[in-house]
């Protein structure tokens, strides 16, 4: 027979076991009688949620201006569907480390959380093992906000004011968007990786260690850095003049040999990319850009390659010295660039610039001066041109006037094999008896092995070559003859 005393003992325990095990997890109160995260009387129940275990819950409330005023780990801060009004979460001179979940986020609106400078120290928002920001919007003013192990920033906005974001060992950007303003860093390290980031910075984008800027988006008119190890992925890079009154700079420079691939390059004039010694590759996305800023190496000898099946017009005046290979796509030459250029199998140099070298046009390749199907160029080389056999020469006709047909102006010699395709464009059809003088050189070897469209206007014209001392030159004569 249970006592009276026993029995209320039981009832004790059992009404004792529902708080045992919600341990320091609570809830946010309606009214609180502060803003004070580490006040027990701010929450429900009567604990401060400090702990790996913890779970952090924000509902309807009267008081959602919430700050920390000491170090304080939780596993998950959950804002339910109730948080109809937006939470703002201070760590003011203090650490907020999320090191479970994370944040999330089943409310309809953004919640806010800001790392801020305070009393002489800096405010801090880690984020470890594998949480995530969620859809969190981040201010860092004068703080920082730090992505250990395998956390994610999520979909979140992270802005950062004169303060640091960092990514360390496994951690990654997500699918966020991260602002960095002049004077702030952006910092990746260890194995991390950008993701599929939007980046826009006017302050410092660092990539080291064995990082990678991966798939990410990054429009900068400040300075994005690849040292190290680090990968570039098919990251798309614009770098942009600022109204700061200077331009965005990638610089390659310090990274080990033989250097980067990247997605895609572009650029305002006054941007600079920095080769040092080191090799660039750009392509990888396969989009078409264009770069109007200049690619310099210091006279070390950096390169460039050209990949993917997009275009990349260069329309600066460039003067890295090493070589520039097109792989794949085409390489536009709008400007001017200061290499020896290959051509290789499925790529093509095309352009209304001035190649301050040597080209070699290799077989399956094509140099098509001007830019693009439709707008006939000329394109200068200043010293020798060498086509290979089964490289093709493309000359666009779109009429009988200068400027209306390809020219290719070889400055120094002429060694000829392989094709020479006449393409007509804009509706042009040429009359028999007009001529193109289509090609200059100071010499010239060798001979075109094919003329390709040799025939044409329904096989009643034909083409007919002839090679002067200094020149080259189509004829339209009568098929037939």
């Amino acid at each position: 027979m249970k006592t009276p005393i026993v029995a209320a003992i039981r009832c004790s325990l059992i009404l004792l076991v529902p708080a045992l095990a919600y341990g320091g997890s609570a809830q946010w109160d309606l009214n609180p009688i502060s803003g004070d995260w580490n006040t027990a009387d701010n929450w429900t129940p009567m604990t401060v949620p400090d702990g790996p275990g913890d779970v952090a819950t924000f509902d309807l409330s009267n008081t959602t201006y919430v700050s920390i005023s000491a170090n304080t780990e939780i596993n998950t801060i959950n804002f339910t569907s109730a948080a109809t009004n937006p939470y703002t979460i201070t760590s003011p001179g203090l650490t907020l480390t999320l090191s479970g979940v994370g944040i999330t986020n089943n409310s309809a609106i953004a919640q806010n959380f800001v790392a801020a400078f305070a009393g002489g120290y800096e405010g801090e928002i880690l984020f470890t093992n594998t949480s995530t920001a969620g859809d969190a919007t981040i201010f860092n003013e004068a703080g920082s906000t730090s992505f250990f192990n395998s956390s994610t920033a999520g979909s979140a906005t992270i802005w950062t004011d004169f303060g640091f974001v960092y990514f360390f060992d496994n951690s990654t950007a997500g699918s966020a968007f991260i602002g960095v303003t002049d004077g702030s860093w952006l910092q990746f390290g260890d194995s991390s990786t950008a993701g599929n980031a939007s980046i826009a910075s006017t302050g410092f984008i660092g990539f080291s260690e064995f990082s990678s800027s991966d798939s990410a988006t990054v429009s900068s008119g400040g300075d994005t850095l690849f040292y190290g190890s680090s990968t570039g992925g098919t990251v798309q890079i614009e770098l942009m003049f600022t109204s700061l009154g200077y331009g965005g700079i990638l610089d390659i420079s310090a990274h080990n040999t033989p250097g980067i691939s990247i997605g895609s390059i572009e650029g305002d004039e006054d941007t600079f990319v920095v080769l040092g010694a080191n090799n660039l590759t750009v392509g990888s996305s396969s989009l078409s850009t264009t770069f109007s800023g200049v690619i310099e190496d210091g006279g070390l000898g950096g390169s460039l390659t050209k990949i993917g099946r997009g275009t990349l017009a260069l329309t600066g005046t460039n003067t890295y010295v090493g070589n520039t290979s097109v792989d794949s796509g085409v390489l536009q030459v709008d400007g001017s660039i200061t290499s020896d250029t290959f051509i290789n199998r499925l790529g093509t140099l095309a352009g209304n610039g001035t190649v301050n070298g040597n080209v070699t046009n290799h077989r399956a390749a094509r140099v098509s001066p001007g830019d693009g199907l439709g707008s006939p160029g000329a394109l200068t080389i200043t010293r020798n041109y060498e086509q290979m056999p089964g490289g093709t020469l493309v000359i666009q006709i779109g009429g009988a006037n200068v400027g209306e047909f390809s020219v290719l102006d070889v400055q120094e010699n002429a060694n000829l094999n392989g094709y020479l395709a006449p393409v007509l464009v804009n509706g042009f059809v040429p009359e028999i008896g007009q001529s193109f003088t289509f090609m200059n050189y100071e010499a010239f070897t060798g001979f075109f092995s094919h003329i390709t469209n040799q025939p044409f206007d329904h096989g009643r014209k034909r083409w007919l070559l002839a090679y002067n001392a200094t020149s080259a030159v189509l004829f339209v004569v009568r098929n037939g003859r």
